[in-house]
């Protein structure tokens, strides 16, 4: 069931849909195969060969891969001309949704990326074509509008088989043959033969690009046959640009010859030899018809057992300024998590009111406000952080930023074990010694507090920034504001019909995250009074998870950070007691991804809006990594940074 035009070229359309013959009306992609009349026979047939490849290739390896989008369907259908009276055949195929954003979108977004994120972009997409190649298939074309980001900060590679670029006859302006010109290495410009190396030409070519924001014609010298990219950015990691440079050799023997290689190579620069092999994945079977999966309720996550931590060792350093620093590797050790997540939702009384005062901030006196980052004295080394979700566009883009302006410092996420990711994961990985400081959307309760004490940590908790939680629906349903007692009986089970709130005969679908994260928390202090969600609730165990049921599922309602919900194009922010979580006016879905909406940072720093919180640093006073990293975010040049992704200024 075709909603909307996702996107139109020369062979063909893409349309955003729902699958009529799954419960949940799940979102889909539609590709339809329907080639300008403008190709000769023997274009024809490549084209049509080239789109079968794509299903082919998605469903030997999407379902083996977590960052390859999951074939569902692929089929043709004959009908009838109304012009000609004549049978035409129509080819279909029908893939995995990705919500978010193409590097493309962000780069026209930005203008650049930082050379953090842009090493962090190589790394993962270098570990989705180890596995590409290594089942036997070759991309061909890699370039920023293949890869795409959700609001989870996972990337994926789409659009196996190049249908788009079969020949120099379409009607593309960037394009010939089959590749994308300026991405292509010379053996595929010229018709030869395309090697593993190929695609990593092409990935350091999309590099590149994100570094300079320029064109590659202007990367390019065609009279020396060279990239003078350098001349356009200054990369700091010496070892990145060596990378780079053989990555993007002329002639495919000179580059890496496998991407296991380059990535062994990209990571000789934070003093390791060798990178960890990608994870080892299924075999794939060969290909069999499509079957569309069944779509089942997602189980609460177990708690898991606390486990004794070991022995954590650590160099000991000075801390210096970003103009004194010297990299000095810390060593680190994994741990196995314990989450006290019950402890957490009984300690309310004291933590709501804490939060409550959301202008109140004592943590912050011990703090002297900086200008900018480079002012800030930050320990050289090696650190693991984890925690909240809603720090995820933190993640994606400051962090970076922080890591290219301090050499030394090498800041690594660490997930739970058998745990999805929560401010309550992450701090309960702190008081076990599995992570140096945890990024949280919410304080610590006296549970908490007790436990690092009987541990022999004394633990500190360090406002940085101002969040809105903003309502989600799905797109289609004709509610645009909500009050907080609505959303109160919504969620414990006493609202089920929207009918009952002035809306249509439609049963009322909650969902929420699994009730590890402070998100959650929050929400049962601010909106349930402290009442635990009804079990009629949803569960789901990611964002990403969450926002898909939402979209595909009429009458559904969803809560979650605004930095990463109000901006999505397939569900609706709402008001909240007549306050919009998205800055007026409002954009229209339709509009999407040209035009999307943004947080309301007038309303949230304020307080207008109601739905309103600090997020926290939260370290082991013993460990000045911790106070570091607040103190760059408290910084002026930290705080323009996190209005840039969606937090409003606390200083």
């Amino acid at each position: 069931m075709p909603e909307r035009l996702l996107g139109q070229g020369g062979f063909g359309a893409a349309y955003y849909a729902c699958d009529r013959d799954t419960p949940t009306l799940r979102p889909c992609v539609v590709k339809l195969f329907q080639p300008s009349a403008r190709l000769n026979q023997q274009q024809l047939q490549i084209a049509q060969q080239l789109f079968a490849r794509e299903a082919e290739v998605l469903e030997r390896l999407g379902n083996q891969h977590p960052q390859i989008p999951d074939l569902y369907a692929y089929f043709p259908i004959v009908v009838k001309s109304p012009a000609s009276g004549q049978d035409e055949e129509y080819f279909y195929l029908v893939q995995e949704f990705i919500d978010g954003e193409d590097l493309e979108q962000i780069l026209e977004r930005r203008g650049t990326l930082p050379e953090g994120a842009v090493k962090a972009i190589l790394v993962s997409i270098l570990k989705v074509l180890e596995f590409v190649h290594s089942n036997g298939a070759i991309h061909r074309d890699i370039k920023p509008s293949n890869i795409m980001k959700t609001v989870d900060n996972q990337l994926y590679l789409l659009d196996f088989g190049a249908v788009k670029q079969v020949t120099g006859a379409a009607s593309s302006a960037r394009s010939t043959g089959i590749y994308t010109t300026g991405y292509a290495p010379p053996e595929q410009v010229t018709g030869g033969q395309v090697f593993p190396a190929s695609d990593l030409y092409s990935l350091a070519v999309t590099c590149i690009v994100l570094l300079t924001g320029k064109e590659t014609t202007e990367l390019f010298d065609s009279y020396s046959n060279d990239w003078l990219w350098q001349k356009h950015v200054t990369i700091k990691d010496k070892n990145l640009a060596l990378v780079l440079d053989k990555l993007l050799s002329a002639s495919p023997q000179d580059r890496y010859s496998s991407a296991q290689a380059a990535l062994d190579a990209l990571m000789l620069s934070s003093g390791t030899q060798s990178v960890p092999k990608p994870t080892t994945y299924p075999t794939p079977i060969p290909p069999n018809p499509p079957v569309t999966p069944p779509v089942t309720a997602i189980p609460p996550v177990p708690i898991a057992n606390p486990v004794p931590p070991q022995t954590l060792t650590k160099s000991s350093t000075k801390p210096i300024s970003a103009r004194q620093q010297q990299s000095k590797p810390v060593l680190l050790r994994p741990w196995v998590l314990g989450l006290a997540l019950l402890a957490a939702l009984i300690a309310g009384g004291s933590w709501w009111a804490k939060q409550q005062g959301l202008f109140d901030t004592p943590q912050l006196a011990t703090i002297t406000p900086a200008a900018n980052f480079a002012d800030i004295d930050v320990p050289p080394g090696q650190f693991t952080y984890g925690g909240s979700t809603t720090w995820a566009p933190i993640r994606g883009i400051i962090d970076p930023q922080l890591q290219q302006l301090f050499p030394g410092l090498q800041l690594t996420y660490q997930s739970p074990i058998n745990q999805p990711s929560g401010s309550s994961a992450g701090i309960q990985m702190l008081i076990n010694g599995e992570i140096d400081f945890a990024q949280t959307s919410r304080p610590l309760t006296p549970t908490e507090k007790q436990q690092a004490q009987q541990q022999g940590i004394t633990l500190q908790e360090i406002p940085v920034a101002i969040e809105g939680v903003a309502i989600v629906t799905h797109p289609e349903l004709p509610i645009e504001n909500l009050s907080q007692a609505d959303l109160r009986d919504i969620y414990i089970g006493h609202t089920n019909n929207w009918q009952q709130l002035g809306g249509p005969d439609l049963p009322v679908v909650p969902i929420s995250r699994n009730d590890v994260g402070g998100t959650v928390i929050f929400f049962s202090q601010a909106v349930l009074n402290g009442e635990a969600l009804a079990t009629s609730v949803k569960r789901s165990s990611t964002t990403t998870e969450a926002l898909r049921l939402t979209a595909s599922t009429p009458g559904a309602i969803y809560f979650a950070s605004a930095p990463e919900v109000v901006g999505q194009c397939t569900v609706k922010p709402i008001s909240i007691e007549q306050q919009p979580p998205y800055q007026p006016p409002y954009i229209d879905l339709t509009n999407c991804p040209n035009q999307r909406n943004q947080p309301n940072l007038q309303g949230f720093k304020s307080g207008n809006y109601p739905l309103t919180r600090q997020i926290y640093i939260v370290a082991n006073i013993n460990v000045p990594i911790g106070q570091a990293y607040a103190e760059l975010l408290l910084s002026a040049e930290g705080q323009v940074a996190l209005n840039s992704v969606g937090f409003a200024q606390l200083r």
